[in-house]
């Protein structure tokens, strides 16, 4: 699974100083005259005191034209760098063939088999069947967001990694290399500044979802039973860091049951989890498609609520509000709920937006804002908002109570 070959051809037109290049999984990421970047789209094992290559990628380059010398340097996980010498002022054209490892496997759902995505469906299908019978309720937010003492411990580490590139940037006497070094350096810098937005933004969010864990973790552990009539209802998580770890870890600590739905991200090794954030999740099914896994994670539950987050949970926001306004899922018996109306204020004006244009129904694809808009009879609303992890727990567990009392707490029926 993990092998990998790159194949491809680069031309530098001198005339015109021009790169030029064909192939896939790769690109040109920078040129200076004659030298250029070739950089891969996933990073390839490389070892630099492996001379017998069984921990490196092996790399060829072939003049085509016999047009001056292709010489490569600064061969390392992400690329390599090629430089012409000794040509004449006509066009110089090589091919190159890489051979390795991929140093983390990254997923390409244009790969998927249809025999993945019909795998995930039965998986997903047998382990609610047996593990969640009556459903769950599940939290999705951001991956990114972290206990202020972590996000301090990633900021300390890219803090390092900037150091490193400014010194080696200060001993680099290679003008294309010292240019490359200063793009590695925007870069990193842009993330510290990422860091710096969740610690003094987000990190209370962190905290409240782990909240949230605990307070759902103890009444599924003691008291869930008894209201329920026996049935159970868990805690459900898209497996992965961030907010998902934050309320699956608070509702271990309670010694509840936690579901995990994740996919492959290239953030961890496919076969080996033992250090993996989702442990976490005492039961955990990685899915082939990540569609599939958005799926599972909305259609299996009673409610869903939104803590802060980013491209994801949107389409997952927009995914859940969709299959309750067409029907999909039907909308009294699930339950959307947005957690910290400050940070969701945003999209509420774009559903406004929405509504105003006619594209979203004035009536019955209403967001129940306290204080904003909350005037209306409950078939109204579409989704409510709370601002705190205890309002979000009670109105989770009325609702379930609920739909236990008019006997729906079911799945499939």
């Amino acid at each position: 699974m993990n092998r990998i070959q790159l194949r491809g051809t680069i031309i530098y037109e001198p005339s015109e100083d021009r790169w030029r290049g064909s192939g896939t999984d790769w690109w040109i990421e920078h040129t200076m005259a004659a030298t250029a970047k070739i950089t891969f789209e996933e990073p390839i094992t490389f070892d630099p005191f492996d001379p017998m290559q069984t921990k490196s990628y092996s790399l060829t380059v072939s003049n085509i034209q016999g047009n001056g010398d292709a010489v490569t340097y600064n061969v390392d996980e992400t690329g390599f760098v090629v430089t012409w010498k000794h040509y004449k002022p006509s066009v110089c054209m090589a091919s190159f063939v890489v051979s390795g490892v991929r140093a983390s496997y990254v997923p390409n759902d244009r790969t998927l088999s249809n025999e993945d995505s019909v795998a995930d469906v039965y998986a997903a299908g047998i382990l609610f069947d047996y593990e969640a019978k009556y459903g769950v309720i599940t939290v999705m937010g951001s991956a990114s967001i972290s206990s202020k003492s972590a996000v301090k411990s990633k900021r300390q580490i890219v803090g390092e990694h900037a150091s490193g590139c400014k010194q080696r940037m200060e001993g680099e006497t290679d003008a294309f290399s010292k240019q490359l070094l200063e793009k590695r350096l925007a870069k990193i810098e842009h993330r510290l500044a990422r860091h710096q937005n969740i610690e003094d933004r987000s990190t209370a969010y962190w905290n409240s979802a782990k909240k949230f864990g605990e307070l759902w973790g103890y009444y599924s552990a003691h008291e869930q039973k008894e209201a329920l009539g026996g049935c159970y209802v868990p805690l459900c998580t898209g497996g992965g860091p961030g907010i998902m770890q934050a309320a699956a870890e608070g509702a271990r600590s309670q010694h509840a049951h936690v579901i995990g739905i994740d996919c492959q991200f290239g953030l961890d090794d496919l076969f080996d989890l033992r250090d993996s954030y989702s442990v976490y999740s005492n039961q955990r099914l990685r899915l082939n498609n990540f569609s599939i896994r958005e799926g599972v994670l909305i259609n299996y539950s009673h409610v869903v609520l939104f803590w802060p987050g980013g491209y994801g949970t949107a389409w997952e926001v927009f995914e859940l509000l969709s299959k309750i306004s067409t029907g999909h899922l039907r909308r009294r018996r699930t339950k959307a709920i947005f957690v910290h109306r400050e940070f969701w204020q945003p999209l509420f004006a774009f559903v406004d937006h929405m509504r105003l244009h006619g594209t979203v129904n004035s009536y019955g694809d209403r967001i129940k804002i306290p204080g904003v808009d909350d005037q209306f009879p409950d078939d109204a609303y579409i989704a409510e908002v709370v601002d705190t992890p205890e309002e979000a727990f009670a109105v989770t567990r009325a609702f379930v109570e609920e739909l236990y009392r008019k006997n729906q707490l079911t799945l499939r029926e």
